[in-house]
């Protein structure tokens, strides 16, 4: 291993195979995600921000703005310090977003558990994230109230000796908190095995999601204040998971900062789905292909008027999409963009490589 280098893939010919972008270079605003997230949100202050389907509840910009600032200012006076970890362990909901917006916005690193994890697998991300706080519904309490960490939960009748969401709500969301945040600094800790092997703690800062998100609205941010507020509003699916970064960030933060409504759903049922679709007039859904499948294949798709539908485009990753699928989506939803997110992995090869390296 002492004389190992690094695998050499410049090409043998020298020649440049640098690609670049026709399109100008996107700027990256010196803000962290909660105020890259409500910036100029005083024009849209009485938009719908956020539904959950499960009962149809809503939360106005003006009203996630100021819970936010409380929920940031309730988590400080519960013992929260700047860099100190906020696991979070919901199912989709519309709280969701508050409760890891004010983290982060408290100088807190928001970490997502999948919700259905079992109580040895949180405790060892509890371990490895040294995170000083929980929050969680009561089906979660359980799973980790032996746990000796301040835990919020979620929900009518929350433990005596637990911490009420309401008193987070509650807080005084205009009293200055006792730090700073910059761009710099640490805002979320995501757990990923890359696919195979120990998951591990992915270390973002406010800059490094501000960096994705400003290429991926780089076309948005261009259009002049005053043709934007003329636009109607945007509207996205929250199906995928808020665990993972892509829910949180890509769905949420993204959609936010359009100033555009996220329709919430727990979980997966294709009627669910399809009655969302229509009711809360969808544009956006980021989907799965088992679910592009559904929607081609299940004949409980046609008991639904799909001209009703105001979908302009749906997104389809974590796995491949057959090209047959896609036309068959294609010809059933017509009009639908149907965009794939096409990730490159190259463990194999550099996996290959070393392999051939050492010998």
């Amino acid at each position: 291993m002492g004389d190992y280098a690094p695998p050499d893939f410049t090409p043998a010919t020298g020649e440049d195979h640098t690609f670049t972008s026709k399109l100008p270079p996107a700027t990256v605003p010196e803000l962290t995600i909660p105020q890259y997230v409500f910036q100029g949100v005083e024009s849209y202050l009485e938009r719908v921000a956020i539904v959950d389907t499960s009962d149809g509840r809503e939360y106005t910009y003006r009203q996630l703005k100021r819970l936010v600032e409380n929920s940031a200012a309730g988590m400080v006076q519960h013992g929260l310090k700047k860099g100190d970890v906020v696991l979070v362990i919901l199912p989709n909901m519309a709280e969701y977003f508050i409760v890891v917006l004010g983290a982060m916005a408290a100088g807190g690193v928001f970490s997502g558990v999948n919700p259905a994890s079992p109580s040895v697998e949180i405790e060892k991300q509890v371990r490895d994230s040294e995170a000083k706080m929980v929050i969680t519904n009561l089906a979660g309490y359980d799973k980790v109230c032996h746990l000796k960490l301040p835990i919020v939960v979620i929900g009518e009748n929350p433990p005596p000796e637990a911490i009420p969401l309401s008193s987070l709500f509650e807080a005084d969301g205009q009293a200055a908190l006792p730090f700073s945040t910059s761009p710099d600094d640490l805002c979320a800790l995501p757990y990923s095995s890359g696919t195979t092997g120990v998951s591990k703690g992915v270390m973002l800062t406010h800059r490094n999601i501000l960096s994705i998100l400003s290429q991926t609205l780089a076309d948005y941010e261009r259009i002049p204040p005053e043709i934007r507020e003329a636009l109607p509003q945007y509207c996205a699916l929250g199906l995928m998971p808020f665990f993972h970064i892509y829910g949180i960030t890509g769905i949420g933060c993204s959609t936010m900062r359009l100033k555009g409504k996220v329709v919430v759903m727990e979980r997966y049922e294709l009627r669910k789905m399809l009655e969302a679709l229509i009711k809360y007039e969808v544009q956006f859904a980021p989907l799965v292909p088992p679910i592009i499948l559904s929607l081609v294949k299940n004949p409980l798709v046609d008991e639904y008027d799909l001209s009703k539908l105001k979908l302009n485009a749906v997104m389809t990753a974590a796995a491949p999409l057959a090209p047959e699928l896609q036309r068959a989506f294609e010809a059933k939803f017509p009009g639908v963009e149907m965009r794939q997110v096409i990730i490159l992995v190259l463990k194999i090869r550099l996996s290959l490589e070393l392999c051939r390296r050492m010998g």
